[in-house]
């Protein structure tokens, strides 16, 4: 066994041929077994800054190689040092990448104390090697400025590496001073280029912005042969021109590199999720690089009739929920709150839709049962689109139509592969907003277009091919999904089992593929609940705003209704003090008629 695999439930079903021919490990180095150090806890006497994947590790010469290695190990967290006893009072310096791959750690002398050579882990300048070569030269690291001192970029504060270094092409050598307590990249170009210019050598510095605010030094020979650079003082090996040769490599980092289906993958992991779709593979043995492992992805049955089951009884709510409020009882003679309501109407209407879809199983057929059985040629094929795109699509490894289809999409081209209406054949569909000629070719002078009838071109958006197989559709009836005559649907678990195991790969598709039953639900339950444009959402917010409207009618009738109060009340009140003044004025006219009358007895 050389790959054990974990499947989620959105797993590429089918099975996968596994070999591997490499796994990756961790790079790990060691200091220099000739010449052992004696005892762990005595002050190196070691002074000088050193980088850890691009982290600077201050070494005091107060630390002892216990110190060294936790200072290492704190660097980065992406590297650990151990101080190991080999033998009876002998001591060696270990470290090792935490991460497996082929680039997984650098130690750089950045000081002009060579550090590393005396924790005896590097060999001397000569044998340093160009850390990032170029055609016809080499580069620097990567800073992010081009005019400052690289002391400064690297945050070194004593002991910044100066010296003269030494650059040779076919046409001989020269030596430039460089400082980098006082030099920026530009400086650095310039001094190179003047040394070279006085020599008489052709070769060139130049600062290069590799993108906005990102910046390096290329030096290039300019007489079609590498250069050859000697480093002095850590200069060349602090600007990144150059890296140190370790003196004992334990176990050097490497890739794993693996086959799928025949198909070389590398990965800087044993621990890869991103090659087949929903699953993690584990690779653990490259001991005989000819061994295989079959991971087989499958359905669980089970699992996809409790699904199925969930989507009937879903169906069956809303359609429920729909009946009882949209409805009309003639036995009381009540209309239920939603009868009419557009928005249910709809819903209704796109439920119903999906009971009557059928579905074109050609996606999953294989490619060899194409053709009345005549299949499709391996090969490759050549797709132009209207922008004057070209792609070259290999189909070698293809074993479906969809397979097919996934391929065409995601060439770097704006075509579209679809089944046609009919079911029998593919639609090329340009999407690339040019307006040249859609061309499909043969690629190798093969016949793979020809075979799965796209071969041709057009100068529409859409090329129509030619039929390749006999039309085959499923409907939710042929795999155990009835209507009953309230609209609700029943789901039969027995004719689902058997309808997957008369042609699993057709329900599968029917399900799964792009355009299939799950594509076409989740379209439509968009379409109605789209939380911008969705008709429920429409509606629901329609039905608020004529709530709130309402509610700003009811509001203004109150207001209106008080005001009339109010006004209603001072009229009383006036009239109740009319009354009262009336009231007095005919006491007052009584008492008056009243003393008239006296005094007319007494006269």
């Amino acid at each position: 066994e050389v790959a054990v695999a974990v499947a989620t439930s959105d797993a590429e079903l089918g099975a996968f041929n596994i070999s591997v021919q490499q796994l990756a490990r961790a790079q790990q180095i060691s200091s220099d077994p000739n010449n052992v150090f004696t005892d762990p806890d005595e002050a190196l006497g070691i002074e000088g800054t050193i980088q850890v994947n691009g982290n600077n590790v201050e070494i005091r010469d107060t630390d002892t190689l216990r110190d060294v290695a936790n200072r290492i190990s704190n660097a980065s967290g992406t590297v650990a040092a151990s101080v190991i006893e080999v033998d009876d009072g002998q001591f060696r310096l270990s470290v090792r990448s935490i991460q497996t791959g082929s680039d997984t750690f650098s130690l750089t002398d950045v000081s002009g104390n060579d550090v590393l050579q005396q924790l005896r882990l590097t060999q001397d300048a000569s044998f340093d090697t160009l850390r990032h070569p170029i055609t016809e030269g080499a580069s620097s690291n990567e800073f992010n400025v081009r005019v400052l001192p690289v002391g400064d970029l690297l945050n070194l504060d004593t002991n910044v590496p100066r010296g003269t270094v030494t650059i040779a092409n076919g046409g001989g050598s020269f030596n430039v001073d460089i400082d980098l307590s006082t030099q920026s990249l530009d400086d650095v170009a310039q001094a190179i280029n003047d040394a070279a210019g006085l020599a008489g050598n052709s070769t060139t510095a130049t600062v290069v912005e590799v993108e906005q605010g990102v910046f390096r030094l290329d030096i290039e020979t300019g007489d079609g042969t590498d250069p050859v650079l000697t480093d002095s003082g850590n200069v060349l090996e602090t600007l990144g021109f150059v890296q140190p040769s370790f003196l004992q490599v334990d176990q050097a980092g490497e890739d794993a590199r693996f086959t799928v289906n025949g198909i070389q993958v590398v990965r800087s992991t044993n621990n890869v999720s991103d090659v087949i779709q929903g699953v993690t593979l584990s690779l653990i043995s490259d001991d005989d690089p000819g061994a295989t492992t079959t991971v087989s992805v499958i359905e669980a049955e089970g699992e996809a009739a409790s699904s199925i089951q969930s989507f009937v009884e879903a169906f069956n709510s809303t359609r429920n929920f729909i009946r009882q409020r949209a409805s009309y009882n003639t036995e009381t003679q009540q209309a239920g709150i939603l009868l009419g309501d557009s928005s249910v109407l709809s819903t209704d209407s796109a439920l119903t839709g999906l009971l009557s879809r059928r579905i074109s199983t050609l996606p999953s057929q294989f490619l060899n049962t194409l053709n009345d059985g005549a299949g499709v040629a391996a090969g490759s094929i050549q797709i132009t689109d209207r922008s004057g795109k070209t792609a070259t699509i290999d189909l070698t490894e293809a074993e479906t139509i969809q397979d097919v289809i996934d391929r065409i999409g995601v060439a770097d081209i704006g075509v579209e592969a679809r089944i046609n209406r009919a079911g029998t054949g593919l639609t090329l569909v340009d999407t690339s907003g040019g307006f040249g000629t859609l061309t499909v070719e043969e690629g190798g002078g093969g016949t793979v277009a020809s075979e799965l009838g796209i071969l041709g071109s057009r100068q529409s958006s859409t090329l129509q091919g030619s039929s390749i197989a006999d039309p085959e559709f499923l409907s939710l009836t042929e795999i155990g999904i009835s209507l009953n005559l309230d609209g609700t649907l029943s789901f039969n678990q027995s004719e689902f089992q058997a309808a997957l195991s008369d042609n699993f790969q057709a329900v599968e598709a029917f399900f799964r593929q792009e355009g299939g039953f799950a594509d076409q639900a989740s379209q439509a339950t968009e379409r109605l609940t789209d939380s911008t444009n969705g008709v429920l959402t429409i509606r629901a917010e329609g039905i608020e705003q004529s709530i709130e409207n309402f509610n700003d009618s009811i509001e203004s009738i109150q207001e209106r209704i008080a005001n009339e109060e109010v006004r209603l009340r001072r009229q009383f009140t006036a009239l109740e003090q009319s009354v009262s003044q009336l009231q007095s004025q005919g006491d007052y006219l009584q008492s008056q008629l009243s003393q008239l009358s006296s005094n007319q007895r007494r006269g």
